[in-house]
């Protein structure tokens, strides 16, 4: 199900490309996203939204999903909330191609959002990435290891540690130099991160969207 499921989206995200306008591409894909978490998850319908997430003075700006915490008033006007950090169990980031540079802000902004709600999970999903699957892992803590071919834990040029997950469903392949024989170094750009304490679990192979699930129902399991 879960391999349908990666599919489904990718398929959607490119049936969506015949559209030239960003602002639709990324609400279509946003709204297919909502309707299959409420599809495949009980108790989170009508408690995930979209909208403008805030702490007191504080704004954080528009988020993508926010899934509200149990017991909580729904805050909606229309499609769109505005909703205390402190209310919320989850606040994810949906990317159609996301930049090195926003995967940078929302770390920042996930350190903050955690520093008055400890439990707050904070994730991105993401079509594509802009940038180096490499790059990516690397500031997450694996460096790759071009004699093996594989990722392997190195910490020396880490930078997330606040964001709870990091997903990319895309299917192409990345070049990464040659090996000794001079033949090119390929592999999957789409991965899965998870935070484990203060360190990534890697997960190189699909399905992915079973970890975006299971961590919804985490951040619903910490609220209770």
């Amino acid at each position: 199900m879960y391999e349908y499921l990666d599919e489904l989206l990718r398929l959607q995200s490119r049936a969506l490309e015949k559209f030239k306008h960003k602002g639709v591409l990324g609400d279509a894909r946003e709204e297919f996203l909502h309707y299959q978490i409420n599809q495949r998850l009980d108790n989170v319908d009508g408690r995930l939204h979209k909208g403008e997430v805030f702490f007191r003075d504080i704004e954080y700006g528009q988020h993508d999903i926010i899934l509200r915490r149990k017991g909580t008033v729904n805050p909606s006007i229309g499609n769109q909330v505005r909703i205390c950090s402190t209310e919320c169990a989850a606040i994810i980031e949906v990317k159609t191609n996301a930049k090195l540079t926003e995967i940078r802000d929302f770390e920042q902004k996930s350190k903050q959002l955690k520093s008055h709600n400890e439990n707050l999970v904070c994730g991105m999903f993401c079509y594509r990435i802009s940038g180096k699957t490499s790059t990516v892992l690397e500031r997450s803590g694996y460096k790759f290891d071009k004699e093996y071919q594989m990722f392997e834990p190195d910490d020396s040029k880490k930078q997330y540690s606040n964001i709870d997950f990091i997903i990319c469903i895309d299917d192409g392949d990345e070049m990464n130099g040659n090996n000794r024989f001079k033949e090119p170094i390929t592999y999957s750009k789409g991965f899965c991160l998870v935070r484990e304490s203060s360190s990534y679990k890697l997960f190189e192979a699909p399905p992915y969207s079973k970890v975006l699930l299971q961590e919804i129902m985490r951040a619903d399991q910490l609220d209770l």
